[in-house]
């Protein structure tokens, strides 16, 4: 965890899945990477998903609760569960 990002890891369907998490002028700049490609981006604050396709090709989302003053919640989902859930700030 970072003031200025914060990135969130693990392993989908034997896909690394990646969401990082940089400051921003106005918002902070949301991306979700498949194996190092990003498939996703967003610069946001509030609640918002993103979302892209594994290697196997089923979908993988990335639902991120984004507050103005810093904290963050990210949950990666796949098949309509959620798979890995993180906490951090984002500033």
């Amino acid at each position: 965890m970072a003031i200025t990002g914060d990135e969130f890891r693990t392993t989908v369907a034997g896909s690394e899945v990646v969401v990082i998490g940089s400051s921003g002028p106005v918002h902070a700049t949301w991306r979700l990477l498949v194996e190092g490609v990003e498939v996703d981006s967003a610069a946001a604050a509030g609640e918002f998903t993103l979302k892209g396709a594994l290697g196997d090709g089923s979908a993988v989302e990335a639902a991120v609760h984004q507050s103005l003053l810093g904290p963050t919640r990210v949950t990666i989902r796949h098949g309509g569960a959620d798979v890995f859930t993180g906490t951090g700030f984002v500033a």
